[in-house]
């Protein structure tokens, strides 16, 4: 029982947050605490001061910095800690801490940064449980399908008679002239948007040209050396080389093992960091006079 109590992430999160904020305590030291003009400069007070500053709540890595700090840097950090302190110490003079709004937040951000450390340093990430975590949210790494095409725009004129005529004898040029992917900027009126679309999904597609248009080019058939259409969309006529899609899929926990890695860590650390506040919460009743 012991050996599990020990090993609990949760009283490792109880053990050094009671330890942090015992060294918070004792910054002031009763000759400091006697006089609010003096600022008291320690080893305990910096080490504290760094953790704070860096939300990492690593004891030993923050003293092993503080030994190597280079003296300029130890100088900054030491003027840092009295202006804050300073600052701090003249709003509680002037009563800004009491009933602050901003202050309370502050408060329990801090010990939100405390969790989100320990949390930090607690979860490990073993292939069985990365497993696990891309078996029940597969559908978060889902790759939407994607096109890679060039067009090119043929403008309404005021009656709307010539231009599907201009664009049938547009096609039959370009196509025979083979006129490639990215030689086609010569051709046909200027776009409000882009010439060449690469791996662009079905929606960012819709959002230029128009639905009507995104179900048109799902009719075509990929071919990097073919021009097609023409394909209506909200603005005009486009003649479309469509060069290559690629349809929707859910890749293989292998392809995407580092992006769910982060993910899986990221969300374990969210839960231990959240189950720590709740036990904070637990410790008090709630007495409802609504």
């Amino acid at each position: 029982m012991i050996t599990k109590l020990i090993r609990d992430p949760l009283v490792h999160f109880s053990l050094i947050g009671a330890a942090l904020f015992g060294a918070y305590d004792q910054l002031k030291s009763p000759e400091a605490a006697s006089d609010p003009h003096t600022i008291l400069v320690d080893r305990d007070a910096l080490l504290t001061f760094m953790q704070y500053r860096s939300t990492r709540f690593e004891p030993e890595h923050a003293s092993q910095r503080l030994d190597n700090m280079p003296a300029s840097e130890r100088e900054q950090l030491i003027h840092d800690y009295v202006r804050e302190e300073a600052l701090y110490r003249q709003a509680e003079a002037l009563g800004m801490t009491e009933n602050d709004y901003i202050i309370r937040r502050r408060s329990v951000q801090k010990l939100e940064f405390i969790a989100q450390g320990v949390a930090e340093q607690v979860v490990s990430v073993e292939p069985d449980a990365v497993q696990a975590y891309f078996d029940s949210h597969t559908q978060d790494y889902y790759e939407e399908p994607s096109y890679t095409f060039t067009h090119v725009f043929i403008k309404p004129d005021a009656s709307g008679d010539s231009a599907p005529e201009r664009a049938q004898q547009l096609l039959t040029e370009l196509n025979e002239q083979q006129v490639g992917f990215s030689s086609a900027t010569g051709f046909g009126d200027r776009f409000l948007y882009n010439r060449n679309y690469v791996e662009r999904t079905p929606e960012f597609i819709a959002s230029h040209f128009g639905e009507g248009f995104r179900a048109q080019l799902a009719e075509l058939t990929a071919d990097s050396g073919r021009w097609q259409g023409p394909v209506v969309s909200n603005h005009g006529l486009h003649l479309v080389m469509l060069s290559e899609y690629r349809p929707g899929r859910l890749p293989e926990l292998a392809e995407v093992r580092s992006r769910v890695e982060q993910d899986f860590r990221l969300s374990q650390e969210k839960q231990k960091q959240e189950l720590a506040i709740q036990q904070i919460v637990e410790q008090y009743d709630v007495e409802y006079r609504l």
